[in-house]
């Protein structure tokens, strides 16, 4: 998989996204609207009361907009080639590209983009920067609000390429597909509001809440005088997700040749 391929092949996803412009339009504008609800219920919440459990309002939206920009880039970058890798694996259109001298995993995640996710992500990442400078980080807290940022997308990346891959032994991926979409939906709340047990495993061993909270959890731990364990747990667990992802692959291609 090399630039020159890329290129062409975000040149025919453009073109896509050019020739479905009503379709785009409504996925972009569902996609504002969503998020809409979730700030607009914020401002419900906090009415009467300026923090709740100690998180104040700010700290709502910037959880809120912090998961949407992580979702949405991953949404622009992979979210289009998981949608069609499952169905070519079930409808067995995989032969032409295994055959080809390529990288099979890294060109069937890289081979489509969705432009209209583009659209929601341009909007979103200004908005997350701005009310991340609330908080006046030092540059040590940027580094750690960045490299989170980054690895928050290798993360769900990393679950729902697992998902996908399970196509290769079974047919009907509804009920597994709604588990990475499940996760994302309950990050989108404050780690405080969640009982302890389910926050040390939310922050800790399927760290989603370290993608959300990541101002909070940055702050909190580096005023105490130490690394924020959660991201060092993100970082832990998406390397391990990734090569989990990797081996599926390489057993699934295996299953795919066996089974043709």
């Amino acid at each position: 998989m090399n630039l020159q391929l890329y290129l062409r092949l975000a040149a025919q996803s453009m073109k896509e996204f050019l020739t479905y412009r009503m379709t785009s339009f409504f996925v972009i504008l569902f996609g504002f609207m969503f998020t809409a609800i979730d700030i607009f219920a914020v401002g419900i919440y906090y009415q009467f009361d300026n923090s709740i459990n100690g998180v104040s309002q700010n700290d709502y939206i910037t959880i809120i907009l912090s998961l949407s920009t992580v979702t949405y880039t991953y949404l622009f970058l992979f979210i289009a080639a998981h949608e069609s890798l499952s169905d070519d694996i079930i409808q067995g259109n995989l032969d032409y590209t295994l055959l080809r001298p390529i990288n099979s995993f890294l060109y069937y995640a890289l081979r489509q983009l969705d432009f209209p996710s583009l659209i929601n992500l341009i909007v979103y990442l200004p908005a997350t920067a701005f009310y991340l400078m609330k908080y006046h980080f030092n540059w040590i807290e940027w580094i750690w609000i960045i490299l989170v940022y980054i690895v928050g997308v290798a993360f769900l990346f990393s679950i729902n390429q697992i998902v996908v891959e399970f196509a290769f032994w079974k047919d009907n991926l509804n009920s597994i597909k709604a588990f990475p979409e499940d996760l994302n939906d309950t990050a989108k709340r404050p780690a405080r509001f969640f009982p302890k047990i389910l926050r040390v495993i939310l922050t800790n061993f399927l760290p989603i809440l370290s993608i959300s909270n990541v101002a909070i959890l940055v702050r909190k731990s580096l005023l105490l005088g130490f690394i924020p364990l959660s991201c060092v747990s993100l970082i832990i667990s998406t390397i391990l997700l990734f090569a989990i992802s990797y081996f599926v692959w390489k057993k699934g291609i295996k299953h795919y040749f066996s089974a043709n």
